[in-house]
């Protein structure tokens, strides 16, 4: 059920309940007026009955006058008067006024409150046994408290109603930037991260709508991030099968040919009286073979440098390279992570953060002391840390340029395709560049390519 509709039916129930309880009140007060009103009318009657009979006592004609009396009541609204002879006889009666607009039997029923008839003998000087009985009817009354309930409710019906059409349309003008919110979210359930909503209205309502806008910018800023993400690795997949492809043509495929034509070779020596040979080009086989074997592990070892050796043995024969080429350096190294407990994509992220950051910060930054961290970072993540105290960042504080120049870009994509982040800041004395990576420790536990692994197994 709509909430448009939830919510008109809750008013409709607090109007209806406030209409009954206002209905309840108004016929309470109606009974108790109409039995005020009846009883008033029959004093008023006996009060006149008793000054009628003064006046007859003093007329000729007191059986005239009695009648005469009991006719001075046609038209009452509340009592009716009837003359009673001595056995109780009705002799005559007054009419009652008929109401224009009778009330409907079971309203009358309802109000009720008759109250008792008053009996009031005629004095024995004017009619001997005779007496005249007054009655208050309700009916007239009754028929007034109806037309006036009758409006009365109407009145709140048609202000219950009104309320009701104003709420639904005031609900509904309410509800629609809810709608639209509806609306937007299923195109964001099909990809679409650029919807954005107007934020007016109530303040609830544009705190929703900025917070909105707010997801769907950074929803859109990280499919766009995928999207490069992928592309990138789309092109490092390509370039890394092209260089695959050019080494085994350039390296391997000559190696293969050779081995192909001295075998040919060795054919035709075992035909012919040259046997003796055949040594010689099994030899050069044998070299072939031991070259292709050795370009074929160095493939690997390009493509998996960790594989056989552990992360702190790739860093330190990293840090060895660079200590013979760049002496002048003091390289420190602190590795505390357990191997054992992080997978191998991650091992080889790291490594690859170690490399490529140190080799910018010897290249560029002209340092005397480069330190390297792994270590826990807490909330389960790997904490990388290179620190450098060479030239820094730029003199304008300008990070973003100097990490395009340092071809930093490749880097962040690996970190970021880890669910890491990368930052770059001011070394220690505001001298160097201190890069961090954070790493969640809940990387691959693959154990690397098999395939690789077969064909290290096969040399």
């Amino acid at each position: 059920m709509p909430l448009r509709v939830r919510l008109i039916m809750l008013v409709g129930l607090v109007l209806l309940a406030s209409l009954a309880c206002g209905s309840a009140l108004v016929g309470w007060h109606a009974v108790s007026s109409v039995r005020v009103e009846l009883r008033a009318a029959l004093d008023v009657g006996v009060q006149t009955v008793q000054n009628g009979f003064d006046d007859l006592a003093h007329d000729d004609d007191r059986s005239i006058g009695l009648r005469r009396l009991v006719a001075t009541f046609n038209g009452n609204r509340h009592v009716r008067a009837t003359l009673l002879d001595a056995n109780d006889r009705p002799v005559t009666a007054s009419t009652l006024l008929v109401p224009s607009r009778p009330s409907p039997a079971w309203f009358r029923r309802l109000i009720g409150g008759d109250p008792s008839p008053e009996r009031l003998a005629v004095p024995p000087a004017i009619e001997h046994g005779a007496a005249i009985l007054l009655q208050a009817d309700p009916t007239n009354e009754v028929a007034e408290v109806w037309d006036e309930t009758h409006d009365a409710i109407f009145i709140l019906g048609g202000f219950a109603l009104l309320s009701a059409l104003l709420l639904y349309a005031a609900v509904g003008h309410a509800l629609r930037p809810l709608e639209t919110l509806s609306a937007a979210f299923e195109q964001i359930g099909q990809g679409d991260y650029h919807r954005r909503i107007p934020q007016h209205g109530p303040p609830e309502l544009v705190r929703l709508a900025r917070g909105f806008n707010q997801m769907t910018q950074r929803l859109a800023a990280a499919a766009m991030q995928n999207r490069r993400l992928n592309e990138r690795l789309l092109t490092l997949q390509a370039e890394e099968r092209a260089d695959l492809a050019r080494d085994l043509h350039d390296e391997v495929g000559p190696l293969l040919f050779a081995v192909n034509m001295t075998a040919a070779t060795i054919g035709h020596l075992a035909t012919s009286d040259r046997g003796a040979d055949i040594p010689a080009q099994v030899r050069i086989i044998h070299d072939a073979v031991a070259r292709m074997q050795r370009h074929v592990r160095s493939i690997l070892e390009r493509l998996r440098p960790l594989r056989g050796i552990g992360l702190l043995a790739a860093i330190d024969g990293l840090m060895v390279f660079w200590r013979n080429c760049r002496p002048g350096i003091a390289f420190d190294v602190t590795v505390s992570v357990e191997e054992d407990e992080i997978g191998d994509d991650l091992k080889d992220t790291i490594y690859r953060v170690v490399q490529e950051a140190v080799s910018n910060a010897v290249r560029h930054g002209e340092p005397t002391r480069v330190q390297i961290a792994v270590v826990h970072g807490g909330n389960d993540h790997i904490r990388v840390e290179i620190t450098d105290d060479g030239t820094g960042l730029p003199a304008d504080g300008s990070a973003e340029p100097g990490m395009a120049q340092l071809g930093l870009v490749g880097m962040r994509e690996r970190v970021m395709a880890m669910a890491g982040s990368l930052t770059i800041q001011h070394g220690g004395g505001r001298r160097g560049l201190a890069l961090v990576a954070r790493l969640p420790r809940a990387g691959s536990r693959g154990a690397g390519s098999r395939g690789l692994q077969d064909m290290e197994a096969q040399e």
